[in-house]
């Protein structure tokens, strides 16, 4: 085969199995969707709920503290960024048996069924939870107006 050349470096058995493993565990837990990943490596994973007043996110981000996350709020959508670093390869001598962890940038996005304040926005992180409170933004409820008058 003219021009053909093989990489320099192939991948090793191992590798193919754990990218592989991370196919079938997108297909898996996603089905074909590919939200909350969209392209990504990886994705924190991430519970909403609904307080009454309030919402709150809480957000896995093992390994990360909460100067290397960034939550930002436009309209109604909540957007937490991060990136956790790739750790070193093996050293000499050393040899990775298994590879289940991820690394890499990350960006989650939540739009909220009912509007919600952006001056009421809290975040904390405590042991490699992410927690975001949003408080809801109260609704006109109207009121009657007395008309008064001198006949």
């Amino acid at each position: 085969m003219a021009g053909f050349q093989f990489p320099s470096e192939l991948p090793s058995f191992n590798d193919v199995r754990t990218e592989f493993d991370r196919l079938l565990d997108r297909v898996w837990h996603v089905g074909l969707n590919t939200a909350p990943l969209d392209g990504q490596d990886w994705a924190p994973a991430m519970d909403v709920i609904d307080e009454g007043e309030r919402y709150r996110i809480r957000m896995e981000i093992p390994g990360l503290t909460g100067d290397q996350v960034d939550v930002s709020m436009l309209n109604n959508t909540v957007t937490v960024r991060g990136c956790k670093a790739v750790p070193p390869k093996p050293g000499e001598g050393q040899r990775q048996l298994r590879g289940e962890c991820r690394f890499g940038s990350f960006a989650r996005r939540y739009e909220f069924p009912t509007p919600v304040s952006e001056d009421g926005i809290t975040a904390t992180c405590k042991l490699g939870v992410l927690e975001v409170t949003i408080a809801k933004r109260a609704e006109p409820r109207g009121r009657t107006i007395p008309v008064s008058g001198q006949d």
